[in-house]
């Protein structure tokens, strides 16, 4: 089985850019107004969509105002309709975790199907690995480091499947006797 997916190619998705397109882990404020003002559609539509005035949201953003903040349920609003997910990143670095995309499980509770996607997945992780490294003048690039992730996000969520099988087939707990 082979898999292959494709990144967009919006602003710092180029190979040979200054900045990479997540750098490390970003404050807070800075996460926030990625959210906003990358969407393709503007600050405007996203304004729209939690319902606020686009002035308001501008203010709420604005990594130099200290006086007014996106609430919880906006900023979840917006990561939600704009699929950028800055600052739910910035706040489990800050916090020490690092966050992976769930992916649904394709194995059905099929213990082989469960344990040959694990296969597959490690062996997608380590063709990423082997592909960047052996590839060029010693050097990776950023293509290469973000396949490298996104193949083991596929592979930390093979394992969690593999586990969510076992777990559904073990049996019950014998009844207490007292």
């Amino acid at each position: 089985m082979h898999c292959s997916f494709t990144m967009s190619s919006g602003p710092g998705h180029v190979d040979n850019g200054a900045a990479p397109d997540m750098a490390g882990p970003m404050s807070m404020d800075e996460a926030v107004w990625h959210v906003v003002h990358d969407y393709e559609g503007g600050l405007d539509e996203v304004a729209r969509h939690l319902g606020i005035p686009s002035g308001t949201l501008q203010h709420k953003v604005n990594r130099n105002n200290k006086t007014h903040y996106l609430r919880p349920e906006e900023l979840l609003a917006a990561m939600l309709f704009t699929g950028n997910a800055h600052a739910l990143h910035a706040m489990a670095a800050a916090l020490g975790f690092v966050c992976t995309r769930a992916t649904p499980d394709q194995a059905g509770g099929d213990p082989v199907e469960a344990v040959m996607r694990l296969e597959v997945a490690q062996a997608d992780f380590i063709r990423a690995l082997a592909d960047a490294v052996l590839a060029g003048d010693g050097q990776v690039t950023r293509n290469q480091v973000r396949r490298a992730e996104a193949m083991g996000q596929e592979l930390i969520a093979s394992v969690g499947h593999a586990v969510a099988m076992l777990r559904g087939r073990m049996r019950p707990a014998p009844a207490a006797t007292y």
